[in-house]
């Protein structure tokens, strides 16, 4: 993969359109869109010292028609009304509420990751929709900040234009919307390595769970114990995601990268570091330039704490413009940038791009990595050889 400052054939795409913060729950709510903001506008500043990106800010409205292609019309209807109420309802058991214009603000999200695969397709280059990931969502209701599924609707959009898709899911929650959504369907391969359901909502995604019908053996869950971090997340990439993905062979990679599984998040109990992003993302990324012409489209996520957030999607967006484990550590933050960061969340800015949360000892074990593995390996009728 090359190194920092050189170029690819094409540029990244990334997708940032300022009305995406339009998708807002309102004081209080965990869900904060501005943290995917300060990402842009960080990946912004620094950008040019690697040749930077292709950069789409204007994103429609997704019509009605496309999001039939995932949501029941029933459930559109009712976004849709409580989209013009004055007052608040809930759209689902008490997560997810309805705000004014909320109809308008999760269909641009969804239009943003549908137009990211097609950028990806189109130009044979990564994208990147800082805004999207919100992989709840199911066809006839909201769940866990999710109004519409705009993951699942850029993977059928990826499966009508290219036929087979990968769907890598790393966000701390199960990303239940999009594998139930696809779970008998033999298109999509979907792996989601995510904080075991008996201590994290959604409660689902056990190893047990490996599809139906078309979709048999192509639904992969890798639950993991709290304190669980980059261990982990980096020998099961080796051990079992990338050997599924090889052989699937598929012609397009949609990575769901949520960073609630960061050390200090806090809603979720993980403890990745820059150390499993990276390694996440450069190895998809090399997979993809080599087993998919290079489409590849990364999506935002979940992800609580505005500093673990901006800085690891803003990594991300270097890696795919060509830096090999994005900035340095040691480089400091812009001045303009931390000042922005400082008005926004009212809380101090990091200086560097190490001031991420540290993580405690990782508590995953070799015994616990067997364990797990034995279960896939029972499911999905397949050994996966132990990684050194």
């Amino acid at each position: 993969m090359p190194d920092r400052g050189s170029t690819f054939r094409h540029r990244p795409t990334v997708i940032w359109d300022p009305r995406f913060l339009d998708y807002d729950f309102g004081p209080g709510h965990p869900f904060v869109m501005e943290y995917r903001g300060l990402a842009a506008h960080l990946l912004r500043e620094i950008s040019p010292a690697s040749g930077g990106a292709r950069w789409q800010t204007e994103v429609p409205v997704a019509d009605h028609s496309t999001l039939l292609r995932f949501h029941r019309e029933e459930y559109i209807q009712l976004v849709e009304g409580a989209s013009r109420l004055e007052r608040r309802i809930w759209l689902d058991s008490g997560d997810t509420p309805a705000f004014l214009g909320c109809h308008d603000a999760a269909a641009r999200i969804v239009q943003g990751s549908i137009d990211a695969v097609r950028a990806a397709v189109e130009r044979s280059a990564p994208a990147l929709q800082l805004g999207g990931g919100l992989h709840h969502a199911h066809r006839d209701r909201a769940s866990g900040f999710c109004i519409y599924n705009d993951v699942a609707l850029a993977v059928d959009e990826a499966c009508r234009r290219v036929g087979k898709v990968a769907y890598v899911d790393i966000d701390a929650h199960h990303g239940d919307g999009v594998m139930y959504g696809f779970y008998a369907r033999g298109d999509v391969l979907d792996i989601d390595i995510h904080q075991d359901g008996a201590s994290l909502f959604p409660g689902t995604g056990d190893a047990a769970e490996t599809g139906v019908e078309d979709g048999a053996g192509l639904k992969v869950n890798l639950p993991l114990p709290a304190g669980a971090g980059d261990r982990a997340l980096v020998s099961l990439l080796h051990r079992v995601v990338l050997p599924m993905v090889r052989d699937y062979r598929p012609q397009l990679i949609v990575l769901q990268h949520g960073v609630d599984g960061h050390a200090g998040d806090p809603l979720a109990q993980l403890q990745y570091t820059r150390v499993g992003y990276v390694e996440v993302l450069r190895e998809l990324f090399a997979y993809a330039r080599s087993g998919c012409s290079g489409r590849l489209v990364v999506t935002g996520g979940g992800g609580y704490d505005p500093a673990n957030v901006a800085l690891t999607l803003a990594r991300a967006g270097e890696i795919l413009s060509g830096s090999l484990h994005g900035p340095p550590s040691s480089a400091a933050l812009p001045a303009e940038w931390r000042d922005a960061y400082a008005f926004r969340t009212k809380a101090e800015a990091p200086r560097f791009w190490s001031d991420e949360r540290p993580a405690t000892p990782d508590a995953w074990t070799p015994a616990a990595e067997e364990a797990l593995v034995g279960r896939l390996e029972s499911g999905l009728g397949r050994r996966f050889p132990k990684v050194r």
